[in-house]
């Protein structure tokens, strides 16, 4: 099935309709202005009428959050019957890097250790590259000297470089650290169903009650080994010391997750995630060959199970960074290539439809079903916030006979009204956010979150544009074309994060 006959086809199709779609209402503005305004007020009203109804699931999500924060996950334990049976179970965390800081790796392994949780059953897995090698041993020497002793065990595993049919990224490093280890539990003599696996960035900070409530859920569960287990990524570490237009984005990456915890339908996993480390030897570790291993792992193990398998959201954080570079040039760029990365999901359609196609075993609505929430997801990633902000002017841009009619005048006042109704989306994010982001320095900077509420409907809107709709669209293009991006670019990560409290 790696050489599906149909597969370049089904690389072609998302970049070739998105741009049927961006391109279309130019056709329409010149020869057909009064459909395209129709067509535009019927679409804002969709667009409305959605913006509402994720605002009810922010707003759902937020209120679960703020429940499962007020739970004592650790207290929760001992009511598990029987008695001690959590006990029988380890954590393996794995965690990446590639030319990081060891400040950055200081602060994820402190977060491990200040976990409401006992070290003895910690298995911390610290997986370097040998591209990076001096590198890599100083900062696992350092590491290993500091902390070593204070979880149940300390174990460092370098990947090697060049080995055949990997990409260079963080799949083919995780992999490689997973099947090492499987050895390490068979010489333990512990059980894989028994080892829950996280696997979470160099520069994840996890919330104290983080394992705690993944150990509840996961011994509850009656079938954990067909489960991820998806914390909330929060992009708070610095989040005061980033310029506005990345806190804003940021911001957003971290409520679309808060929505999309509160639809099981649309929950795949994403970034720091956890599974069983049965499932993960069952199906073969993450993907080598992905720069997105991330969410093409819930693809890989749905089909591998054939449609047995599901994420359950959690609602304790990983807290991690925003984008941060040296200087807004910097950190413009950064932001931007790391939009382009994420958005390389768009390569996982092929995959899909390969087996959407092919794979029986599944429900024929349950496969079809999940393709095409894929299809909805990139597609209106690209285009929604191009669309919103050029179809408007459109047709009195390109057609001159259109500004002597009626519908000329009311079209724009209508189009107006829409966008100002659902302004009120933008007000509860804002709200959200207000009650949400940590405080810098132990208070809330009551000057920087006026100005935010003042610009964010002015930059919000541009910045959608420049660091979603545009890098979803590239990726598109590039996979329409074939240049593919085979090399996993690690977004650069400041040492400023003076928003850790």
């Amino acid at each position: 099935m790696d050489e599906w006959r149909y597969k370049r086809l089904f690389e072609i199709l998302p970049g070739a309709i998105v741009w049927f779609i961006l391109l279309f209402p130019v056709v329409l503005s010149i020869w057909a202005p009064k459909v395209l305004a129709i067509y535009m007020i019927f679409f804002l009203s969709y667009w409305l009428t959605r913006t509402f109804f994720m605002s009810s699931m922010l707003i759902k999500g937020y209120r679960r959050y703020k429940r499962d924060m007020r739970i004592d996950w650790r207290a929760k334990l001992d009511t598990i019957k029987p008695e001690g049976k959590w006990k029988k179970y380890y954590h393996l965390i794995i965690v990446p890097t590639y030319m990081e800081d060891v400040s950055i790796l200081r602060s994820s392994i402190e977060s491990v250790i200040k976990s409401d949780y006992p070290m003895d059953h910690i298995v911390y897995v610290l997986a370097t590259e040998e591209r990076d090698h001096d590198n890599a041993i100083m900062i696992a020497e350092t590491l290993k000297r500091e902390y070593g002793d204070k979880v149940g065990d300390f174990v460092t595993i370098m990947h090697p470089d060049g080995l055949p049919g990997e990409v260079k990224g963080k799949g083919p490093n995780i992999t490689f650290a997973g099947r090492e280890m499987v050895e390490y539990f068979r010489r333990k003599k512990i059980a894989f169903d028994k080892v829950i696996c996280t696997n979470m960035d160099s520069d994840s900070v996890m919330d104290k009650k983080y394992l705690a409530c993944l150990t509840y859920k996961y011994v509850t569960d009656p079938d954990p080994v067909h489960k991820s287990f998806q914390p909330l990524p929060m992009y708070f570490n610095n989040i005061w010391d980033v310029p506005m237009p990345m806190r804003l984005m940021a911001m957003g990456s971290s409520f679309w997750q808060i929505i999309v915890t509160t639809r099981p339908s649309r929950l795949k996993n994403f970034s720091s995630h956890a599974q069983s480390f049965e499932a993960l030897v069952k199906v073969g570790f993450w993907s080598t060959t992905s720069i997105v291993e991330d969410g093409h792992q819930f693809w890989r193990t749905y089909y591998h199970f054939n449609g047995r398998h599901e994420v359950v959201p959690m609602y304790t954080p990983i807290y991690m960074d925003a984008v941060l570079g040296d200087d807004i040039k910097e950190t413009l760029k950064e932001q931007y290539l790391q939009k382009r990365r994420w958005s390389w999901g768009v390569s996982d359609i092929p995959y899909v439809m390969e087996h959407t196609f092919g794979n029986k075993k599944i429900p024929f609505v349950d496969r079809w079903a999940n393709a095409l929430i894929l299809w909805e997801a990139h597609i209106s990633w690209s285009t929604t916030s191009l669309i919103l902000a050029t179809a408007s002017w459109l047709p009195i841009a390109f057609n001159p006979h259109f500004r002597d009619t009626v519908l000329a005048f009311t079209f724009p006042t209508v189009y107006r009204w829409l966008v100002l109704v659902a302004w009120v989306g933008m007000i509860t994010t804002l709200i959200i956010s207000t009650l949400l982001v940590p405080p810098h320095r132990g208070r809330r900077p009551a000057g920087r979150i006026i100005l935010d509420w003042i610009l964010t409907p002015i930059i919000l809107p541009v910045s959608n544009i420049f660091f979603s709709s545009i890098p979803a669209l590239e990726s598109q293009s590039r996979l329409m074309f074939g240049k593919y991006l085979d090399v996993f670019r690690v977004t650069k990560k400041s040492t400023k994060r003076s928003s850790i409290e």
